[in-house]
């Protein structure tokens, strides 16, 4: 019975494929209306990072006038996962409403301008070890501004090529976070679900998965030795196009920070959180084409 109901949600897929409906966008418009306009007195800064190397890339800076989370997003550590980094181009627009937004949208500029998932020392996302210091100059360059800002929040964006739970090597539709964050994550999970997953796409709902380990993944290395709430966002690029992925991409980093307090809007996930932890997984984003 199983099979017979795996094959007819297959089948469903199929059909909606053809008829061309998979990859509309759905969406949370008054949440990111909230997000664009937000504070009227946000002041905006820019820094370099590694500055006069070609790892060169712009790193933002959001101020609200009112005390709140330091937030850091991410987009780019893979340089062909185009969502995080639209997506994350965008959220330097936005207006935090309390604390700080710290955006980083092209992590790895070499990457991004090749549109490769490495850059010049291959995967970025495997240069953060846990305890120890990270193995690239571009890792260190992104670590050390990671310290300077101490964040209380950590979201790093991603897409993978197949479905968490459904094809074996890919973690799709996933958030990824640490131990700190079941309930917020499970709620932020469930919110994208809502928003953005339509009845015939029952495999891309959002799983929620907590990560132990300390390293080699960027947001762990901020989980484990800043004490930062941290988030890996994974897309799928299966049955989705590019308009899609960079939606839920937008949604999950106005879900993080009206969750986190940075965002006056209620999605009824609340600053504190509540909820029963989900259950664990040996399964970790550290493999494939994502994460």
């Amino acid at each position: 019975m199983r099979r017979r109901s795996a094959l007819a949600a297959v089948t469903t897929l199929a059909g909606t494929a053809i008829a061309g409906v998979v990859s509309r966008p759905g969406g949370n418009d008054r949440l990111l209306a909230a997000a664009r306009e937000g504070s009227d007195d946000v002041t905006t800064e820019t820094t370099q990072l590694l500055p006069e190397t070609v790892h060169e890339t712009t790193l933002y800076e959001l101020t609200a006038p009112d005390p709140g989370p330091t937030v850091m997003v991410f987009g780019g550590i893979h340089g062909d996962e185009r969502n995080g980094i639209e997506a994350a181009h965008d959220a330097t627009e936005w207006g935090p409403d309390a604390g700080q937004l710290v955006v980083v949208p092209e992590t790895d500029r070499v990457a991004v301008e090749n549109d490769e998932r490495g850059g010049i020392d291959g995967d970025l996302n495997r240069h953060f070890p846990a305890g120890e210091e990270p193995t690239s100059d571009l890792a260190r360059g992104i670590w050390d501004a990671v310290e300077r800002y101490d964040p209380d929040v950590v979201l790093d964006l991603h897409r993978s090529l197949g479905i968490y739970g459904f094809h074996r090597e890919y973690v799709g539709q996933a958030l990824f976070h640490s131990a700190d964050a079941h309930a917020h994550g499970r709620a932020i999970a469930d919110a994208l679900t809502a928003d953005a997953i339509p009845w015939y796409l029952p495999f891309h709902r959002f799983t929620p998965q907590e990560s132990t380990a300390g390293g080699p993944l960027l947001f762990q290395k901020a989980a484990a030795e800043l004490d930062a709430t941290a988030y890996l966002f994974e897309t799928t690029a299966f049955l989705l196009n590019h308009a899609t992925m960079t939606e839920q991409s937008r949604l999950v980093t106005a879900h993080v920070l009206a969750a986190h307090g940075g965002l006056e809007y209620d999605t009824g996930i609340g600053v504190a959180g509540t909820g029963e932890p989900e259950q664990e997984s040996e399964t970790e984003p550290d493999g494939g084409t994502s994460a």
